[in-house]
């Protein structure tokens, strides 16, 4: 199958998020007034970096190509804009600022996301880490990329060996203090079978580079908005990851609710599921 863009256009993508970071979020950081730090909802921040970041960003990936654009900030004033991750439409995914909480308190975690969704899947994805520089990409067909290296994919383990592989991992990184009380629950008894986990970043830009990266085992997430998970997904998978709900039902970019999502090597993922979701009746 033909990527839906070539070289040139991956390229413009990132160079497009580097120069909107560098114009908008960078000047700001650590230099945010208290009237440019708004709250829309119970600790969850927007900034007039993630609001004139997403205005700049959103007509460059039209440029490059020419398909509607789900930004976080514009969804949040109008949910309808997400509804073309229904159809079978192409479309960009834009996370401005992802982990402005982290990037509000001087925190270097946070990141700059661009995904592509075709017919309701991640099949491209850009995580930018402003304050590293470090930009990943990948592109179904095509790879994954650090700063213009491949990214190794994982070494799939035989069959046998998958449960012995799995009590070898890194620990996992969980999402539990957002979660409902009985998924808390259920996250906290699978803790016993799986070991103790690692907390997340609180920035998925982060999160999703640890895990190809092997600096964690595996990522679950209690809540699944696209612009947060399209990217990582789609990197994820050009490099041996599997991307899905702990009930087994696969990962929808129009989904937002339901069971957890788990994010784990391929070949590791279906034994790390069977452990969640005994303990969250999934």
């Amino acid at each position: 199958m033909q990527p839906l863009l070539d070289a040139a256009a991956r390229a413009a993508v990132g160079d497009a998020m580097r120069r909107v970071a560098d114009a908008e979020i960078r000047p700001r950081f650590r230099a945010l007034a208290d009237g440019q730090i708004h709250l829309k909802g119970p600790g969850d921040y927007v900034t007039e970096a993630d609001l004139e970041a997403e205005l700049a960003l959103t007509p460059m990936l039209r440029a490059i190509l020419d398909v509607p654009v789900v930004g976080e900030e514009a969804a949040s004033k109008d949910a309808s804009v997400e509804d073309v991750l229904a159809t079978d439409e192409v479309a960009w995914t834009v996370d401005p600022v992802d982990g402005t909480a982290n990037f509000v308190a001087g925190s270097e975690t946070y990141a700059v996301m661009v995904g592509l969704v075709e017919a309701g899947r991640p099949v491209g994805g850009w995580i930018l880490q402003p304050e590293t520089g470090h930009l990943y990409e990948g592109l179904e067909g095509v790879g994954a990329f650090v700063d213009g290296r491949p990214l190794p994919g994982v070494a799939r383990t035989r069959a046998a060996e998958v449960r012995a592989a799995v009590a070898d991992l890194p620990q996992g990184a969980v999402s539990v203090k957002y979660a409902a009380d009985e998924v808390r629950e259920g996250l906290i008894a699978a803790e016993r079978e799986l070991g103790d986990y690692a907390q997340l970043r609180m920035c998925a830009g982060f999160d999703y580079t640890d895990l190809v990266t092997e600096q964690v085992g595996y990522l679950v997430y209690t809540r699944a908005k696209a612009w947060d998970h399209v990217p990582g997904a789609a990197i994820a998978a050009e490099c041996g990851y599997t991307v899905g709900r702990v009930d087994g039902s696969g990962y929808v970019t129009a989904q937002t609710a339901g069971a957890p999502l788990l994010a784990a090597r391929t070949d590791h993922w279906e034994s790390i599921r069977e452990v969640l979701a005994r303990h969250l009746a999934v």
